[in-house]
């Protein structure tokens, strides 16, 4: 797509291109919604609470949200470690953990082995009264024996003095298909919904501020339809967004109004392709 994108830059008169559907930790978009997830989970580490769970459908950005989280939390002297479960066996996972939290795992470690690694590292760092904490994205995809050795992790430190805090994304439908033995822990439920209009229009706009163009290029009627169309989810925003720049640039026009919008939109199969995620 880059190619493709080089001439709608120089159309647009944008320094780079503005949007992106896997926005990485500086492209966050700071609405209240996400803030104020990331202060229940700094609220989570900072009361060493057991567990944690950040729900949300996808492509509503609980995997940025953890990574802003996993910055935060290390710049607070805290030892984080961001997982994620997506695919993993419990090995593969246990491995994921005990090299997040800084220990050194050789290559044929066992299961057991990794989980020694880990207890020992988070009983050091309560020693030292470090917080630990383990950020787990996509933890509705784990499988049942992955779910039960999440559990287990939840319970690894049960003194009363735990610095130990487990914080799982996942969507509201997988979460429902845990085990009892995980939900029954949780000591906060986080949820991260769609975006406002607001929200919508003002990513836009900052987004494309940030890429170099100042003036207007969004008409009202088509940031409306936008965020109608991707149903204020975040992902959705973005790549309705782009494929309108790229409609618009094709199209010669000097702004994106409600028909390219939905020109866009038809391209890329919309609302269709929506409803499949």
């Amino acid at each position: 797509m880059t190619n493709q994108k080089s001439l709608p830059l120089k159309h647009w008169g944008l320094e780079r291109w503005p949007f992106c559907t896997s926005p990485g930790v500086g492209q966050f978009y700071p609405t209240a919604g996400h803030n104020e997830a990331l202060a229940r989970i700094e609220y989570l580490a900072a009361g060493h609470r057991r567990l944690g769970v950040l729900l949300g459908e996808s492509g509503m950005g609980k995997s940025l949200v953890l990574r802003i989280a996993a910055g935060q939390l290390g710049r607070q002297r805290r030892a984080v470690a961001l997982v994620d479960a997506l695919g993993a066996t419990t090995r593969e996972f246990m491995w994921q953990v005990a090299c997040g939290l800084g220990t050194t795992p050789r290559e044929d470690a066992d299961t057991p082995w990794l989980w020694r690694q880990v207890a020992d590292r988070v009983a050091e760092n309560r020693a030292q009264q470090v917080d630990t904490v383990l950020l787990v994205d996509s933890a509705g995809q784990a499988g049942p024996d992955l779910a039960t050795q999440i559990a287990r992790l939840a319970r690894l430190d049960s003194t009363a003095s735990a610095r130990w805090t487990i914080v799982l994304a996942a969507e509201p439908a997988q979460a429902a298909r845990w085990d009892e033995s995980l939900r029954t822990l949780v000591d906060l439920r986080i949820d991260v919904a769609a975006w406002t209009s607001e929200d919508t229009i003002g990513f836009v706009q900052t987004a494309l501020v940030e890429a170099g163009r100042f003036d207007p290029l969004f008409e009202d009627d088509a940031l409306a339809l936008l965020h109608e169309l991707a149903c204020g989810v975040p992902r959705q925003v973005a790549r309705l967004a782009d494929y309108a720049l790229l409609t618009g640039a094709a199209a010669g026009v000097a702004t994106i109004d409600a028909a390219i919008v939905e020109s866009a939109g038809d391209e890329i199969a919309w609302p269709a392709a929506a409803a499949a995620y």
